[in-house]
């Protein structure tokens, strides 16, 4: 028999461990959102002054300046997002905290459409007029805009009663059979079109590298492959994550009574939002 002073302390260890570790948590969400706001804002500056300067109008710089405008909009929720980790409370209406969660799934989606298509563009070797790539961009801004967004917000958080003071906690939806299959349905898509751009693009590299060693680097064929890696480095480290947990999430939710899960969700989706620091690699000259 385990004596009640024993068990008084196992108690008040355990309630000491919980929140101790939500305040980790807490603090890990904050480091990486002020990250990401300070790096993606630099980046966003300057990537556009350079830009302005060149004044090139190639297929590559109009998904570029796509690719700006998504995390600029993304980096102007960051601050809401900030304010409610660290002051622990939503002051911004439900709206607002609908619009900021859609932000960032929406930036992250259509970045990864991005980068699938810059991949493609440079595997293939294709060459596209400005106006053909100018009206693919506008048709993805025109579908993101007018379809996507407004359906996201009419049904994104809408089904169940959540506290006015809390936001991003919209886990209770999540367990909705819609949103179950939809959630396995984009987790698998983004997981097999990067497995698969990954084996072509690194056979890739491979031939080049075999057929043109050893002086590799000299080839602009070569550095050109070897750039485009650097996108499914970017899925692959920063919205592959997310879509694994999110999968575990999915399968553990309703065993999660505590919502010990959400801290680990949030963070991981923090960690896709740091894909708005590829401008600061565009400048350094890894990607353009």
């Amino acid at each position: 028999m385990i004596p009640n002073s024993s068990i008084t302390q196992q108690i008040y260890s355990s309630n000491e461990t919980l929140p101790d570790t939500s305040e980790r948590l807490r603090t890990i969400l904050i480091a990486l959102y002020l990250i990401n706001l300070a790096g993606g804002t630099l980046g966003v500056i300057m990537m556009s002054h350079q830009l302005f300067q060149r004044r090139s109008q190639s297929v590559m710089t109009i998904i570029i300046i796509s690719l700006l405008v998504l995390h600029t909009l993304m980096l102007l929720s960051i601050p809401f997002r900030l304010s409610y980790y660290i002051l622990q409370e939503w002051k911004f209406g439900r709206f607002t905290c609908k619009l900021a969660s859609a932000i960032i799934y929406l930036h992250m989606y259509t970045t990864f459409m991005f980068y699938v298509a810059i991949i493609i563009i440079r595997l293939l070797r294709l060459e596209f007029r400005k106006c053909y790539t100018t009206t693919w961009v506008g048709a993805v801004w025109l579908v993101g805009a007018l379809v996507v967004t407004p359906v996201l917000l009419s049904h994104y958080g809408t089904s169940k009663t959540y506290n006015p003071s809390e936001c991003f906690q919209f886990h209770k939806e999540i367990q909705e059979v819609p949103m179950v299959i939809t959630n396995y349905c984009l987790a698998g898509i983004l997981v097999a079109v990067c497995a698969v751009l990954t084996v072509i693009q690194l056979s890739v590299i491979c031939r080049l590298a075999v057929k043109y060693w050893p002086d590799i680097n000299s080839h602009v064929e070569f550095r050109a492959q070897a750039k485009s890696f650097f996108f499914i480095l970017v899925t692959l480290v920063c919205f592959m994550p997310h879509h694994v947990f999110r999968v575990y999430y999915i399968q553990n939710c309703h065993l999660d009574k505590d919502h010990k899960l959400l801290p680990y969700n949030e963070i991981f989706l923090a960690l896709t939002a740091m894909c708005c620091l590829d401008m600061l690699c565009f400048i350094a000259g890894i990607a353009h």
